[in-house]
C-alpha cells in the first residue's frame, strides 16, 4: 500500500478539540510526530463561535475566589441535568481533566484566562466558568494554533479536508485520506483522531436525527457536516444520543444572539400576543424549540438596565448592540410599538410579572425572582436556532472509539462534537459549557493516551 505521508498521529479537524489533541500529542512526554488536517481555518470553528465560557472544577482561580468545587460535584451536576443519560465514567473522566486543562491554557500557552462569575449558568451548583477577558474564543484558538505550528514535530495542513479513513480487512485503522489543492493524498498514521465536529450543518442528518430543528437557523460552524461521524460508522463504530443538541436563541441568522444572562437574571420572554408563554428558567437549549413553536416562530426578550449592566461587556452582547439587534425603550408601550405587540396586553404582562416578583410568586412557577423590571428597558426579537449537535461516536474514558459490542475500533479516537457528548438525548440535557468542556478535555485525554500507546508499542 502506497502512502503520500506518514506520521504517528493524524488529527482530522482543527477546531478546539483537534488543536488540543494535536498539541498534546506533539508535546507531552517529548511528544510524537503529528499531522493536523484542517478543512478551512477561515471558517470559524465552534470553539471560536461560542461565548467561550469554559467550565472547570477545582481550579486555582476558583479557589482564589473562595469557591470549593470538585470534579465529582461537577459530574453530578451534568448527570442530573441530562437525566443520567451520558456515560458516567466518561463524564467523570472529562470533569477530572478540566482543572488541568484550564491551568495548561494559562501556564503552558500563556492564554489570559480568568474566573468568570458574572452570571448564573443553567445546571451548575457552583460558579465554575472561566473565560478570556474578551469573552470570545478567538484568542484561545489562535494561541493554540500558534503553539502547535511552532513545534518541530508538528505539521499543519490548512485547506486540506479529510475525505475518509483507510481501514484494513480486520477493521484496523491504518490512516486517512484527504484532499489538498484538488489532489487526493493518503496519510499513514499509527493513531487517527476524528475531531471534525458534529452535524449541525448537515440538513439531511438533522432531518434524520433531529427533525424538529432541521429547518432552524444554524448559528454553529458551517463546516460541521458530520463526516467524521459517518466515517466512524462505516468503520463499524457505535453511535449514541444522536438526538441530543444544544439549542440557542438568535436575533439574526448570522449568529447574532444574546447571552442567556438576560433571561437568567430576571428578564422575560413574550410571544406576538404580548403574553409570557413559558417558565423562562428552563435552560436556553431546551427553549430554542419552544421559541420556534410560538405564533410566527418568534419571541421577544425584555430585560432592564440592571441586567444590561451585568451582561453588556460580553462579546455577543456588544455585537448584538452594534448590529441593531437590541432596542432600548423608556416604556413598555415603546417596546410594543417596536415589535408590533398589543400595548395593553404587554403592559399588563410586565405589571403582572413585577407584582409576582414583589410577592415572591410567579404565574409560571419561576423560582429565581430577582427584582421587578424597570425602565429603561432592553428588548430583542429572537427565534430558536441550532448551536451544535451532541450525539456522536461512542467512546471509552480514553476517547477511543467503540464498536457496538464494546470493543475498540483499533487506532481510532474521537473528540469534541464528533464523540457523543454529555447532554443525553435531548436539548434539555445540555449543561452550559458542555461543548467546550468536551472539546478541550477530550483533546487533552486523546493526546496523552495516543502518545502513551505509541511509546508502549501499541
Amino acid at each position: 500500500m502506497s502512502w503520500d505521508l506518514e506520521t504517528d498521529v493524524a488529527v482530522v479537524g482543527g477546531g478546539g478539540a483537534g488543536l488540543m489533541a494535536a498539541s498534546t500529542a506533539a508535546s507531552v512526554d517529548d511528544g510524537v510526530d503529528v499531522i493536523l488536517l484542517e478543512k478551512d481555518s477561515d471558517d470559524p470553528c465552534t470553539s471560536v463561535i461560542t461565548s467561550s465560557f469554559i467550565p472547570a472544577a477545582g481550579t486555582r482561580l476558583q479557589r482564589a475566589a473562595g469557591i470549593e468545587d470538585s470534579p465529582e460535584v461537577m459530574a453530578g451536576d451534568i448527570l442530573r441535568k441530562n437525566g443520567h443519560k451520558s456515560d458516567q465514567d466518561v463524564t467523570l473522566a472529562l470533569c477530572r481533566r478540566s482543572a488541568e486543562m484550564i491551568h495548561w491554557f494559562i501556564d503552558g500557552l500563556g492564554v489570559d484566562l480568568e474566573f468568570a462569575p458574572e452570571v448564573a449558568w443553567f445546571g451548575h451548583t457552583n460558579k465554575r466558568m472561566h473565560s478570556h477577558p474578551t469573552r470570545i474564543g478567538v484568542p484561545i484558538v489562535d494561541r493554540m494554533r500558534e503553539y502547535f505550528t511552532s513545534l518541530d514535530n508538528a505539521t499543519y495542513h490548512d485547506k486540506t479536508p479529510g475525505t475518509g479513513l483507510v481501514v484494513d480487512d480486520a477493521g484496523t485503522i491504518l490512516g486517512v485520506t484527504a484532499e489538498r489543492s484538488g489532489t487526493g493524498i493518503r496519510i499513514a498514521a499509527r493513531k487517527v483522531v476524528l475531531t471534525t465536529g458534529g452535524f449541525n450543518a448537515n440538513r439531511e442528518m438533522l432531518a434524520q436525527y433531529i427533525p424538529d430543528m432541521a429547518d432552524a437557523p444554524n448559528i454553529g460552524s458551517k463546516s460541521n457536516t458530520g463526516e467524521g461521524i459517518l466515517w466512524g460508522m462505516e468503520a463499524g463504530a457505535a453511535t449514541d444520543r444522536m438526538t441530543g443538541y444544544q439549542g440557542r436563541d438568535c436575533i439574526f441568522e448570522d449568529g447574532t444572539r444574546l447571552t442567556p444572562g438576560v433571561i437568567n437574571e430576571g428578564g422575560i420572554a413574550v410571544n406576538k400576543t404580548g403574553r409570557r408563554f413559558v417558565n423562562e428558567e428552563q435552560d436556553y437549549s431546551q427553549l430554542a424549540a419552544v421559541y420556534r413553536g410560538q405564533p410566527d416562530g418568534f419571541a421577544v426578550f425584555i430585560w432592564d438596565e440592571r441586567i444590561q449592566r451585568m451582561t453588556e461587556n460580553m462579546h455577543v452582547m456588544k455585537e448584538s448592540m452594534r448590529k441593531g439587534g437590541i432596542e432600548v425603550c423608556d416604556s413598555v408601550a415603546k417596546i410594543a410599538g417596536r415589535f408590533d405587540l398589543p400595548t395593553e396586553v404587554l403592559e399588563a404582562t410586565v405589571e403582572s410579572y413585577n407584582d409576582g416578583v414583589r410577592a415572591g410568586r410567579d404565574a409560571w412557577d419561576r423560582r429565581k425572582l430577582a427584582e421587578p423590571l424597570s425602565p429603561p428597558y432592553y428588548a430583542s426579537r429572537v427565534t430558536g436556532a441550532m448551536g451544535h449537535t451532541q450525539g456522536g461516536l461512542k467512546v471509552d474514558t480514553s476517547c477511543r472509539v467503540l464498536r457496538p459490542d464494546g470493543s475498540t475500533v483499533p487506532n481510532l479516537y474521537a473528540g469534541g462534537n464528533t464523540m457523543v457528548g454529555l447532554s443525553g438525548d435531548t436539548a434539555g440535557g445540555y449543561t452550559s459549557g458542555n461543548g467546550l468542556l468536551v472539546a478541550y478535555t477530550s483533546g487533552m485525554i486523546i493526546g496523552r493516551d495516543a502518545v502513551a500507546a505509541i511509546k508502549a508499542g501499541f
